[in-house]
């Protein structure tokens, strides 16, 4: 039953975001902004290319994750970008989803509601390697110093790169399965 739930819950959301991407183009083509209508259909045709990349890592439970982040999600935005030859990351599926998980909720946990905060996730698929670059846009209210235990947790597969009041970059590292 749960099984049938689930999908039943995902295809009503399927509908609910494409009902919104509808609204978008009858919006802007009764204004005569045509030029944007094009602009949201590369958009959703770029968002649909990763998602179906990314569902090729063959890591289920991440792929879960990201893709149903936005549903349960108000105070930040994901967006994923997925560049290279995708290779299987199964091997590395536990570790990879609990990156994800607490990365997003630091995030999140951090961010203000007074502003539009976005996470674009970035996988690079690049020879035996996968370079996860997850760039933060956005305000935190979090330091620099909050992030050091969570680093060493993660030593030497995860660093911070760069971080800001309005931006946080953090680039993990996962070797080929």
């Amino acid at each position: 039953m749960t099984n049938q739930l689930d999908v039943l819950k995902a295809l009503r959301q399927t509908r609910h975001d494409w009902l919104n991407v509808m609204q978008l183009i009858k919006g802007n083509l009764a204004l005569k902004r045509y030029d944007r209508i094009e602009e949201i259909i590369d958009q959703v045709t770029q968002q649909s290319i990763c998602e179906s990349k990314i569902s090729e890592i063959q890591a289920a439970s991440v792929v879960y994750f990201l893709l149903t982040y936005n549903w349960f999600s108000t105070k930040m935005k994901l967006e994923i970008d997925v560049a290279g030859d995708i290779f299987s990351l199964e091997r590395e599926e536990v570790r990879l989803l609990r990156l994800c998980e607490e990365i997003t909720e630091k995030l999140t946990i951090g961010s203000s509601m007074d502003s539009e905060n976005h996470l674009l996730l970035t996988f690079l698929f690049k020879g035996d390697k996968c370079e996860m670059t997850f760039d933060f846009q956005g305000t935190l209210d979090t330091k620099r110093e909050e992030w050091q235990q969570f680093l060493k947790d993660w030593e030497p597969d995860v660093k911070l790169v760069e971080m800001s009041q309005h931006e946080c970059v953090v680039v993990a590292s996962f070797a080929r399965s």
